[in-house]
This record gives C-alpha cells, sequence and structure tokens, in this order.
C-alpha cells in the first residue's frame, strides 16, 4: 500500500544534462510517471548528470570536466557537502544506452565513469533506499544479437540488477542480453512517450513534415561498413522531393546536425534550440509526421500520437518495433522506399493516431503495475 502523504520525498535522477534533449525526454517522462504512480505524495526531483559524477553534490551541477571532477570527489569527504546520492529516497537510473560491449575500440558497459563514485562509493551507505533501472537499452551494432557482450559487461550487467528493485528495458535486445545471463525482465516502450504530458503540452493540427538528418544514421559505426555518401545522397533526393508540395523542416538536436542540414539545403527551414527540451516538445507538437535519425524524436512525435519513421545504424534505433514504428538499417534504404513509407504515413496518419495512443495507455499501465512494482517512499 502507497504511503500517505506526509512530507516532500526526494528523487535522484542519473541522467545528462545540457548534453542530449533526448534523455532530457526519458527523465521527464518518468517524472509525469512517478507523479501518477503516488499522487498522494509530493517530490523534489534532482538530477545527476551521470558524465561527471560530481554533480551529486550539491553546489557542483556546473561542473562539466570530469578529470577535475574525479580529483575533488575524491579529495571532499562526504560531509562537506549534501548529496543527491546520499540524501535520497527514491534512485532511478533514467533510460539512456545502459548495455553495449564494443571491442573493436575498447569500449565496455562496466568501464562507464559513473558507477563506480555514484553506485559503489554512494549507493552502497545508503539503506533500503529504491534503486530503479528504468527503461533501459542497448547500443549495439544494427544486426547485434547480444552474444557479443564480454564477461566483465555481463558481471557488471548482473551486480547492478541485483541491486536494483526493479529493472525494464525498452528494446527486445536488452531483455535477450539479460535472458542469457537468467536475469528476467519486462519491455515496456520508452518513458520519453510520456514527456510531453509532464507539462501538458498537447498535439496541434499538423503544420509541416519533420525530417532529422544524422551523418551516416547515428552517432558510431561500431566497425560496420556504413555508406555515408550513399546516406546524405539519398535523403538529399527524398528531402528535395516531397519539399515540392509541403511544408518540411529539419529539426537538429544538436549543431553538427544544424550544420549537415544546412550543407543538404541552404535555404531550408531549421530548428534548432540548443538544450531547451520543452521548446523541442512544442515544435514536436505542431508536426505532422517524421522521417528521423534521432530515435527519441520519434517517440517525443509518438507521445502526441504522430507516427514517424527511423532510420538508423545501431540498435537504439529497433526501439521503435515497440510501438508499431517502422526502423530501416541505413545502408538499407533508397529514395524509393523512403517516398513509399512517406506516402503510407500519410495516408494512414489518422490509423497510427489510434495505434500510437492505445499503445500509450497500455505502456502506461505497465510503468505504474511494474516499474514501480513493491516501491514505497
Amino acid at each position: 500500500m502507497e504511503k500517505p502523504f506526509n512530507s516532500y520525498k526526494n528523487v535522484t535522477f542519473i541522467t545528462t544534462l545540457n548534453h542530449n534533449v533526448g534523455d532530457d525526454f526519458v527523465r521527464e517522462g518518468l517524472k509525469y510517471l512517478i507523479k501518477q504512480k503516488f499522487q498522494n505524495q509530493q517530490f523534489n526531483f534532482y538530477n545527476i548528470h551521470k558524465h561527471t559524477p560530481i554533480t551529486s553534490r550539491f553546489g557542483f551541477e556546473s561542473l562539466r570536466r570530469n578529470r577535475i571532477g574525479k580529483i575533488l570527489d575524491d579529495l571532499l569527504p562526504s560531509s562537506f557537502t549534501k548529496d543527491k546520492i546520499l540524501n535520497a529516497d527514491l534512485i532511478i537510473q533514467s533510460g539512456a544506452p545502459f548495455f553495449w560491449c564494443h571491442d573493436i575500440d575498447n569500449n565496455h558497459c562496466f568501464a562507464n565513469e559513473w558507477y563506480h563514485p555514484l553506485i559503489k562509493k554512494r549507493y552502497s551507505q545508503t539503506q533500503n533506499v529504491p534503486l530503479l533501472n528504468l527503461a533501459v537499452g542497448t547500443c549495439q551494432a544494427y544486426h547485434s544479437n547480444g552474444v557479443e557482450f564480454c564477461e566483465k559487461c555481463k558481471q557488471y550487467i548482473t551486480d547492478f540488477y541485483k541491486l536494483s528493485t526493479v529493472t525494464t528495458v525498452r528494446d527486445s535486445l536488452s531483455n535477450r542480453i539479460l535472458s542469457n545471463i537468467n536475469l528476467p525482465t519486462t519491455v515496456i516502450p520508452c518513458s520519453s512517450i510520456f514527456a510531453v504530458d509532464e507539462y501538458g503540452i498537447v498535439g496541434e493540427k499538423g503544420e509541416y513534415i519533420v525530417v532529422n538528418f544524422m551523418e551516416g544514421g547515428a552517432h558510431y559505426v561500431f566497425g560496420q561498413s556504413i555508406d555515408f555518401e550513399k546516406w546524405e545522397r539519398t535523403f538529399s533526393n527524398f528531402y528535395f522531393e516531397i519539399k515540392k508540395k509541403n511544408r518540411v523542416v529539419f529539426v537538429c538536436h544538436d549543431i553538427k546536425e544544424l550544420n549537415a542540414a544546412k550543407r543538404i539545403d541552404p535555404q531550408g527551414e531549421f530548428f534548432y534550440k540548443k538544450d531547451d527540451y520543452v521548446a523541442y516538445m512544442k515544435f514536436y507538437s505542431r508536426a505532422k509526421m517524421g522521417i528521423m535519425n534521432r530515435v527519441h524524436g520519434a517517440f517525443l512525435l509518438a507521445g502526441f500520437g504522430k507516427p514517424s519513421i527511423i532510420i538508423g545504424n545501431d540498435t537504439r534505433a529497433l526501439m521503435a518495433n515497440e510501438i508499431g514504428l517502422k526502423c530501416f538499417f541505413v545502408n538499407d534504404v533508397t529514395k524509393e522506399l523512403l517516398l513509399a513509407n512517406y506516402e503510407m504515413l500519410i495516408k494512414e496518419v489518422d490509423h497510427y493516431k489510434s495505434l500510437l495512443f492505445d499503445i500509450k495507455h497500455k505502456t502506461f499501465k505497465n510503468y505504474q503495475n511494474i516499474a514501480f512494482e513493491g516501491v514505497e517512499i
């Protein structure tokens, strides 16, 4: 049974800040879900920028150089400052890729910069504080089956799983990776589809088609032979084709995407608001549909019942399967494929609105019944 309201409770998110609006969408969606679950409680929400773990200390939120932050954090006694982990009533590792293992560049999830200072060092000092690992996903080569994970990564995943009160994943590959090491979990679509509900932003009648272009289709390559030139040529040809009859706006989540978009069409329309995730929500609310490289742009659209397709080169794109959207490997995409799917979305926009809201309703119930199962705060 949920506790009656008696005081504010401190909820700490292990997330990122002023770094990636997709992470903001995930976190803000979880805030909404928490408030809906514990309606008789009031909260103080605090954020830790995981790439600089010293931001767990109050007063160090603006520090972004982790080398300096690590030295300071090791030198300063815990009693020197109040701390967002040590003073938390609930701790949430919020979304983002959690499972990755890449021998090609010696990049492994067990070696991340935040696990030791935040969990091993701080969380070990807390008692009976729930730790939730929610909406977590993979970031592997697009066609991965998960068998490439090394023993150190599997041990890290196991250790964090055992520390966590609840773990939910946002894609089927994450579920398979956990299943391979006998750790049961539940696949629930990413909480980012609820970010707009946290701010009461509703979808408006579509004014424009949203397109998002990333060089190579995503952030990384992971040893795959990605044809960068073909993807840019394919996207450009598709873009100018649909621009003949529609208002089309580039949405750019970072400056690199803005520069790439301006290279494709110097006279185009562009939306870029550095780190202002609420501004992005309002922008997406006025869209008709999207052709996206950015997965969380597509999920923001889905939160309004607006459809999109996702083109990527890693397993983050496969999150689309959980909300009934199509995704494609960037090397397989042609202008004709994009046009065919674009026409399909235009014709079936009402169908997708019904489908996406139905999925959103089921997802809400799963978060309420599974993600916060047994949690008392």
